[in-house]
């Protein structure tokens, strides 16, 4: 059992470790600077494009969902990479040692890095999607096409995104301290966050359905889905659990490894 005490002290050692390190600061900034950034560009092709567009591509243009589909693919590898740095990093230099006889509990470390890094980046990933989110419709505004936080589904998939992006930071945090090395785990983490879409969608619509990528766009999107969608996307409330699955699996096995193995 984690105790409150114990498990503060943890917590409070694991983030000034985070927050000390340049590279946490400049991870982040590449996070935020690199979707923003994309999604600009994205939202004025889209404004510039509109009136070329017939009624049919307008009818299915999703304002929420066009600026996250490319841009927070460089977020979601840049918080991986952090979640993933944040175990693996420690293995690399040593420092793990020094941190299990600090915490002899493991449980305790795996628990701590888990709060702090999802915690982090979950104001990180919240921060990112709503500024992309205000700063698109407010490029859009020309075309009609934008909707406020109060339109049906909206604010749901706009939360969605900055809760995917913390998601795949514990992931990466779960395949670090599961893999150990950085090289490693950051390749399992593009797999699953990347190529995995490729590999299911080969096998069949319903093993499509459980790809991250997928997963995103579904959680990502406020309208209703096309057929073609419909035949390999999740609903979103399985959405959602399926992404709390990959979260649940990643950071038990992460709890798992350092308990059966040394440092």
């Amino acid at each position: 059992m984690i105790t409150a005490p114990t498990t503060g002290r943890a917590v409070h050692a694991e983030w000034i470790k985070i927050r000390s390190l340049r590279s946490t600061w400049l991870t982040a900034l590449l996070a935020v600077a690199a979707a923003v950034g994309f999604a600009i560009l994205a939202y004025r092709s889209n404004a510039h494009q509109w009136p070329t567009w017939s009624a049919s591509q307008r009818a299915a243009y999703d304002p929420v969902r066009a600026g996250y589909a490319g841009p927070v693919e460089l977020a979601v590898l840049a918080l991986g990479t952090l979640g993933v740095l944040s175990a693996s990093g420690e293995y690399g230099t040593g420092l793990i040692r020094a941190t299990f006889t600090a915490t002899p509990r493991r449980a305790h470390v795996v628990a701590a890095k888990a709060i702090v890094v999802g915690g982090f980046t979950l104001v990180l990933g919240e921060a990112t999607a709503f500024t992309i989110f205000e700063v698109g419709q407010h490029l859009i505004s020309s075309t009609g096409a934008q909707v406020s936080l109060s339109h049906p589904h909206v604010a749901r998939a706009v939360a969605g995104v900055g809760l995917y992006l913390a998601a795949c930071a514990l992931i990466g945090l779960g395949l670090g301290f599961v893999i150990r090395r950085t090289a490693g785990a950051l390749a399992a983490l593009f797999g699953v966050l990347l190529v995995a879409d490729l590999l299911l969608g080969s096998i069949s619509d319903t093993a499509a359905k459980v790809a991250l990528p997928t997963v995103f766009a579904r959680i990502a999107g406020i309208l209703p889905p096309s057929p073609h969608q419909a035949r390999i996307e999740p609903s979103v409330p399985a959405a959602f659990a399926i992404l709390a699955g990959y979260v649940v699996l990643s950071v038990g096995a992460a709890f798992l490894a350092v308990r059966q193995r040394d440092a």
